[in-house]
């Protein structure tokens, strides 16, 4: 590790004033400091450094000392940098051009992902998303490292160490075949449901909502078909006479086209949907927009049809 430097940078621009001045009164009136302050800052710089930069003559202001022209340089060229650096601070938080790291729950990802790029892609050309997909605890693990800068996920095992944002409100709804007890009704209990097969979706954290809901409302299926797949949960539930519960609707009706059907579970569990960031850290501009897109995004998607 490397040693850090016992001066500071305002020391630095002390010193550059009075070497720029001439005089300790009227670099002190330049950069609104005391005279005994500057003076004194000069002299802790001076000790910090091992070396003597001024020669001073009595009431006649001061002068370099032979150290004291070399380093001068050095000093305006380290507040330079220094007033780069703040700079570059300021734009990476207030910026909507450059890289955002956004992550989002992998079953949430084929629903919000193309809206929300295709906005963030019109509204802002030059913001690039690098977009992670993951469980509820890879979200956790990438926003922790700084992998992911904002997540769109459910508010499900939400660590103490995380701020979540709410975005809106899903209400369960089943996927039933064509062959299940409750095909064809517009509604039906989670206990009327479990009388078939169910397919589970098996991710961590909506299998734990999902199998909470059923066991709150004492319902016990008789067989449980386990898939990480959304396509292949749906394609079970097409194939056999069982139902499965989700939280998204498709906006294209798909799922009264084919040969599965829809219908409102009478006792289910809102479950909130929202925005995922470690607590703390402030939101850069371009975490803003992503979070303003997905606000809009999902009160589209959620709206009544």
């Amino acid at each position: 590790m490397s040693a850090r430097p016992r001066f500071t940078l305002a020391q630095l621009s002390y010193f550059i004033a009075a070497a720029e001045a001439g005089n300790i009164s009227v670099a002190a009136e330049r950069v609104h400091a005391s005279q005994s302050a500057l003076s004194s800052a000069i002299q802790r710089l001076e000790r910090e450094l091992g070396c003597d930069l001024f020669i001073r003559h009595h009431a006649r202001g001061v002068a370099l000392t032979a150290s004291g022209r070399q380093l001068v340089d050095m000093a305006r060229a380290l507040l330079s940098q220094a007033t780069e650096l703040e700079r570059a601070g300021e734009s990476l938080q207030q910026s909507l051009r450059g890289e955002l790291h956004a992550g989002c729950f992998v079953t949430l990802a084929p629903f919000y992902l193309p809206p929300v790029l295709t906005r963030l892609r019109s509204r802002h050309p030059e913001l690039t998303v690098e977009v992670t997909e993951a469980d509820g605890a890879g979200l956790h693990d990438a926003l922790r490292s700084g992998a992911c800068e904002i997540a769109l996920t459910y508010r499900l095992d939400i660590a103490d160490d995380m701020a979540f944002e709410q975005v809106t409100r899903l209400t369960p709804y089943a996927l039933v075949s064509q062959r299940h007890p409750c095909a064809g009704r517009s509604s039906a209990s989670l206990r009327e449901l479990a009388r078939a097969p169910m397919v589970l979706l098996d991710i961590p954290g909506p299998r734990g909502f999902m199998l909470g809901m059923l066991r709150r409302a004492g319902a016990t299926p008789p067989e449980f078909i386990r898939t990480t797949s959304f396509e292949t949960m749906r394609g079970l539930v097409a194939a056999g006479d069982g139902f499965t519960i989700l939280n998204q609707r498709p906006r294209t009706d798909a799922a009264e086209q084919g040969p599965v059907l829809s219908l409102e579970i009478t006792d289910a569990v809102p479950l909130a949907l929202g925005l995922l960031r470690v607590a703390g850290v402030r939101p850069n501009r371009r975490m803003r927009a992503f979070a303003a897109e997905c606000h809009q995004v999902a009160r589209t998607l959620t709206a009544p049809r």
